[in-house]
């Protein structure tokens, strides 16, 4: 089996994270058309409580700092996007591309607990050869993979490829109805999971499957960054002095067998109000 790792991200000191912002610059290899690598990439709705009937508007984008709205992707770029209010899939959809994101629209007919889901598809990308050390070295590969990579002839690059998969949690009137159907995996390869009556606690899972001892990076807007890790059964829980509009984020990092193989990313990000009851 391929050897598994989580990267560890640590709020803005990252050298992975400047790593991926200078390739972004100097060569816009993007997930979501003009997003760079480095950007987080999230779904955002226009208010987390909306009143019963009034047209919700979510924003798919992606952007250097959370909450900015700065880069759309192409629909084409986005196979995977679920709606559901109280446990209810909502098929009736208006998607539209701007420039700075893509606009998920619907009229809901029910109120309740309400999950938007949107995942791209996979991208595929190389790290130059100058910069495969410190990235394999910010990926925790094993000292054997490293070593067969510089073992390979010539000078090759580093193959990788990567998915982004973001969520969101709000309200249409209500957030009783329904709110148990969030704790349930949605299907993306990697993605937040409520916590039956907990609004500050999360669960992050792989394939379905919690995952213990993973870094989490939370964005409050106005504060510094905070790196949480989940308990045993993949819980984070947010301290109960940070409030308001908050961006989860984690990495997950699949080695190659081989070191001429693939190194897989799987981004996932939740957007959710702390204070929503």
């Amino acid at each position: 089996m391929p050897q598994q790792k989580y990267l560890q991200k640590p709020a803005k000191r990252n050298s992975l994270s400047r790593l991926l912002r200078g390739m972004a610059i100097a060569i816009p290899m993007t997930m979501l058309g003009g997003a760079a690598l480095a950007h987080k990439t999230f779904v955002q709705p226009g208010k987390f409580i909306y009143a019963e009937g009034e047209t919700v508007n979510i924003a798919l984008t992606s952007a250097l700092e959370y909450p900015d709205i700065q880069f759309g992707p192409k629909l084409d770029r986005i196979p995977y996007i679920e709606v559901q209010i109280a446990g209810q899939k909502i098929t009736d959809l208006d998607l539209s591309e701007h420039e700075t994101h893509v606009n998920i629209a619907f009229t809901p007919k029910q109120t309740g607990f309400a999950m938007v889901a949107a995942s791209s598809k996979r991208r595929h990308g190389e790290i130059e050869p100058k910069d495969t050390k410190m990235y394999l070295g910010e990926i925790g590969a094993s000292e054997a993979v490293r070593a067969a990579f510089d073992a390979l002839p010539g000078n090759p690059p580093l193959q990788r490829s990567y998915n982004k998969h973001s969520k969101t949690f709000f309200c249409i009137e209500t957030c009783d109805a329904g709110r148990d159907v969030s704790t349930q995996p949605t299907g993306q390869a990697l993605e937040f999971l409520a916590v039956a009556g907990a609004s500050d606690k999360f669960v992050l899972v792989r394939d379905g499957q919690p995952l213990a001892n993973q870094d989490v990076t939370l964005y409050s807007p106005g504060h510094e960054d905070q790196v949480l890790l989940t308990d045993e059964n993949g819980a984070i829980q947010i301290d109960s002095t940070t409030k308001g509009v908050v961006l989860l984020m984690a990495v997950w990092i699949t080695l190659p067998e081989k070191a001429d193989g693939n190194y897989q990313s799987d981004y996932a990000t939740l957007t959710v109000d702390l204070g929503t009851p």
